[in-house]
Order: C-alpha cells, then sequence, then structure tokens
C-alpha cells in the first residue's frame, strides 16, 4: 500500500469512493477545488495497486488544522488504515508548528467519535442541524502542543 498526496488524476476515483460511503457527498466539483486550487488543503490516499482504499483531507491555515473528512473502503476497514491516515496528519500538523485541530462529525456516526477520542480530541459542542439532512455535529478539538 501507498500513502500519497491526491492529484488531478484521481477526482474521478474519489467522487465514486465518496458517493459509495457517505449519505452527504461532496460533489465532484469540491475534489477539484480541494486538489487545484485549496492552498490549505491536504488530501492524502492510500492506494493500493492503483485501487484507492481510502483517504484524509485536512487543512493546515497557520497554527491551527481541520480535519475534514477521512474515508476508507468499506471492505478494508478495521485494519488501522484510518488510524495510520490519522498519524500522517498529526506528524504534519506537528512539523507545522499547529497549535489545535479542529473536525466536526456526525452525533450518530459513533466509531468515528470512539476513534477520535482515542486520538486525543474532546466534544467541545454540538453544531445543531449542521448536515443537510438536519442531522447535528458534534465539534471536537484535540491540542497539539
Amino acid at each position: 500500500m501507498e500513502f500519497r498526496f491526491a492529484e488531478v488524476k484521481d477526482i474521478d476515483s474519489l467522487f465514486e469512493l465518496e458517493k459509495k460511503t457517505f449519505i452527504s457527498p461532496w460533489t465532484y466539483s469540491q475534489f477539484e477545488y480541494e486538489i487545484k486550487d485549496n492552498s490549505f488543503s491536504k488530501l492524502l490516499l492510500i492506494v493500493n495497486e492503483d485501487e484507492l482504499i481510502g483517504y484524509i483531507d485536512y487543512w493546515i491555515i497557520f497554527d491551527q488544522a481541520t480535519i475534514n473528512k477521512i474515508c476508507i473502503k468499506d471492505e478494508y476497514r478495521r485494519r488501522g488504515l484510518a488510524q495510520k491516515l490519522l498519524d500522517i496528519c498529526f506528524k504534519e500538523v506537528k512539523e507545522n508548528e499547529c497549535m489545535v485541530i479542529t473536525l466536526e462529525v456526525r452525533t450518530s456516526n459513533e466509531k468515528a467519535i470512539k476513534l477520535y477520542q482515542k486520538n486525543g480530541f474532546d466534544i467541545v459542542l454540538t453544531k445543531p442541524q449542521y448536515y443537510s439532512d438536519g442531522e447535528d455535529a458534534y465539534y471536537m478539538v484535540k491540542g497539539v502542543i
């Protein structure tokens, strides 16, 4: 398995995996923006023999970072791959001297919440009706220093 940052050629695969995984998937143009135009974005992929296995999208903006998405293909879950993506993200965030990492997660996504809490994230508040389907989100924060 290879870990590498996304390129324009990866957008089709990202978009297909996204549609299969998320209730409210990002659009093709959102991935295009992250890769082509967003200078803060880091979109790290896990690829196995040209097959996209998963990804993490995060932003490093001055002294803070935000995790936007973590996605692992269904048949590759429970293998520690999301943790590996987080570990790479945390290393880069620390190297960039960020003070905090934030994220939003669906209040119903118990597996993700447990993963984030295991990695030092705390629920700071609930954002009512944060998602397009009306579900609330937890806003979670992790100190880096």
